[in-house]
């Protein structure tokens, strides 16, 4: 679990929360050779969305390089390595909600993973769909 200057992630996002600062996501986007997308049902344990199919991903550490955040994302949730990683056209602003409290902007990347993914950390099951 990431930590620093002793405090948890959890304790960092709630102060992050109550000042009201965005934060900054990366979903990650893999395509299978038959052009269908990996999803993962997110477990009991994240702050947020639980039991909601989504993008692997999540958010930048302060002080971490973007292309970082992607690569040690996709090894939390997939247990793979991530390769030939770019960044997406698109970047996008969600705004709190009943779901989630947080102002977010998201920078999705695409990568290639060349081992069989299995879910980790906060991810309970994954699966590949059509888009």
């Amino acid at each position: 679990m990431y930590k620093a200057y002793g405090m948890s992630f959890v304790s960092i996002l709630y102060m992050l929360l109550r000042n009201k600062y965005p934060i900054v996501g990366v979903p990650v986007i893999i395509v299978n050779s038959k052009g269908e997308i990996l999803l993962g049902k997110r477990s009991e344990k994240p702050v947020f969305y639980e039991g909601y199919w989504g993008l692997p991903g999540g958010l930048v550490n302060y002080g971490e390089k973007i292309e970082d955040a992607v690569k040690r994302e996709v090894k939390e949730e997939l247990g793979v390595e991530a390769a030939s990683i770019r960044r997406a056209s698109n970047i996008y602003e969600r705004f709190p909600n009943k779901e989630c409290k947080i102002h977010g902007v998201d920078i999705p990347h695409y990568c290639k993973i060349n081992q069989q993914p299995q879910p980790k950390d906060e991810t309970k099951e994954i699966r590949w769909f059509k888009p």
